[in-house]
């Protein structure tokens, strides 16, 4: 520590934050203290699609558990489901979660083959491990997980179905269930979900229990467990689509419903976990970020050495420009000339693999080309050229770029290990599969180009007409935070309006306001810290990329386009 010239505040400051983040980490994995986690165990399905799925289960199970196999849905991956496997496997079950083919950590395209032969092959995983019973199984789908109700369907081994924010098949295409063959379906539902809506599901569901549609109640348990045809709709008055992986009483109800279609089980905890998790997340978010943001003023010392009143700020001088009338520059060009960054973007991702990374990389270009214009335009007022503007970051020698970047990648192996140790293993993945590796550096590589863009605007443009405290910082995250989610917002937004669809909207905004947030946090403490946007825009660029890319599934881009427009 010495080495770093640290004082000892930011010494403690810096121990605090690592201390808050291991026991955070470890109480992570230990909550609760009753189940096993086994991470990413892979089988293979009979069309040779390598299947990525994790399995948490009681400690002291015994032999011939019940076990519950748990889909997630598009865009997502087998993380999303580990809350509602953390509590059944809790209250005695062996709760499985499996990539879909495609997403996650699953190889095989999206479109090739049946979703159906991923959930058969973790059945026949469970059936080969010799302490399960194979004939009381339970099915979970989320979204595009509940294709499962097929097999289900078809399969008597399943004994209840549980779908969460999906769809619900009629009486013709999903057996009602009876004391010989009982079928207990629960469907869940969020007030405010983009793509099911609760009367949609009252249709089928009615047929289910032979009765009109009018007289179906939310929260109203039909048949029963007994007789093996216990049918409700659980009607959330606060969720979204998104929220609905998360959301503490979804889990509540999926996990009971478990519990009651299956009373024999005599491991039964019926405490709740979710929320003791949520905390601990929290800490360990704070803990994790806290530790990371204070490392990067001693790694720059380090590795980029000059002491701070002798390096180098790269800046753009608009002394003319107030911090109001900048912003309200940057914003219109955003949002007028974005449509134009966005068209060139997509022409160039028609020949990769991930659509959906493709058509993110093509949204946030749309503001960097934006504001690309918008740089050309200044320098061209100060008689610079626009090569020499974009070649701000890398002015000097070649061997201080070269620190920079190595900066960079430090910096990113720093903020992937605290993200996959507390969102990754708990909550979304950031390890894709190896199929999509070889796509993501190539997605990398444009995402590097746009935050390059976005760091010549926002560092080095703004950042020069605020002063160096702390709480100039703040601002100029706030600002440059403020600047991008207002054009995502905009932009997502007239795209949802245009398909008249609010999936993506529900979906990218929560995500982005994380993520965007976390950026600008690096991005301006990076390049106050080393007087270059670099390194900022490399760890953001890698973080970033690694969570799309596991969330993205092999996909062309016509056929991405085709969909999001149908």
């Amino acid at each position: 520590m010495n080495k770093l010239n640290l004082s000892k505040k930011q010494s403690a400051l810096i121990m605090t934050f690592l201390a808050l983040f291991g026991v955070s980490t470890i109480f992570m994995f230990i909550t609760p203290f009753n189940v096993k986690r086994t991470y990413n165990l892979t089988t293979t399905t009979s069309d040779g699609v390598l299947i990525s799925f994790n399995v948490f289960e009681p400690i002291d199970g015994g032999n011939n558990k019940k076990a519950v196999i748990m889909g997630h849905g598009v865009l997502g991956n087998k993380e999303l489901m580990n809350s509602y496997a953390i509590e059944v496997a809790a209250a005695g079950f062996v709760a499985v979660t499996l990539d879909f083919r495609g997403h996650g950590q699953s190889t095989g395209p999206i479109g090739g083959g049946s979703l159906l032969e991923d959930i058969i092959a973790i059945k026949q995983y469970l059936n080969s491990r010799g302490d399960i019973d194979i004939n009381n199984l339970g099915y979970v789908g989320f979204s595009m997980g509940g294709i499962g109700q097929s097999l289900v369907n078809n399969d008597l081994d399943f004994k209840c179905f549980l779908g969460t924010a999906t769809f619900l098949y009629n009486s013709s295409s999903l057996r009602r269930g009876n004391s010989s063959n009982p079928l207990n379906v629960l469907m869940v539902v969020g007030k405010f979900d983009e793509l099911i809506e609760v009367d949609e599901i009252k249709i089928p569901f009615a047929e289910r229990i032979n009765r009109p549609v009018e007289d179906v109640n939310v929260q109203k348990l039909y048949g029963s467990f007994e007789m093996g045809n216990a049918s409700k709709i659980y009607y959330d008055d606060n969720s979204n689509h998104l929220s609905s992986y998360w959301d503490t009483d979804f889990v509540r109800e999926v996990k009971t419903w478990v519990i009651n279609s299956f009373p024999d089980v005599i491991q039964t905890d019926e405490n709740f976990y979710g929320n003791i998790r949520l905390i601990i997340l929290v800490i360990q978010i704070i803990g994790g970020i806290g530790f990371f943001l204070s490392l990067i003023k001693p790694l720059s010392e380090i590795i980029v050495p000059k002491k701070e009143e002798e390096r180098e700020m790269h800046i753009i001088e608009t002394p003319d420009l107030s911090i109001k009338k900048f912003s309200l520059k940057i914003l219109a060009f955003s949002l007028l000339l974005g449509f134009p960054g966005i068209f060139i973007m997509l022409i160039i991702n028609i020949p990769l693999g991930l659509a959906l990374f493709g058509f993110l990389v093509s949204l946030f270009f749309g503001q960097a080309f934006a504001q690309l214009l918008y740089l050309w335009r200044l320098g061209k007022r100060q008689d610079l050229s626009f090569r020499s503007v974009l070649g701000k970051p890398f002015k000097g020698d070649r061997l201080e770029s070269l620190r920079h970047i190595l900066l960079g990648v430090i910096l990113a192996s720093i903020i992937i290990i605290i993200l996959h140790l507390s969102i990754g293993m708990n909550y979304f993945s950031f390890v894709p599969s190896l199929t999509k590796v070889l796509w993501i550096p190539v997605y990398m590589v444009l995402f590097f180009f746009t935050f390059m863009i976005f760091g010549l605007v926002y560092q080095y443009t703004l950042q020069p007409k605020f002063n160096n405290s702390n709480k100039s910082i703040a601002k100029v995250t706030l600002l440059t935070y403020m600047f991008m989610m207002i054009y995502t917002f905009v932009y997502v937004l007239v795209l949802s309006l245009i398909i008249r669809s609010f999936f993506y909207f529900g979906f990218l905004i929560p995500i982005a306001s994380v993520v965007f947030l976390l950026a600008t946090l690096i991005w301006t403490v990076s390049y106050r810290s080393s007087g270059n946007i670099i390194a900022g825009s490399i760890a953001s660029c890698v973080f970033i990329s690694l969570l799309i890319g596991t969330a993205a599934s092999l996909q062309n881009m016509i056929e991405f386009i085709f969909n999001f427009i149908n």
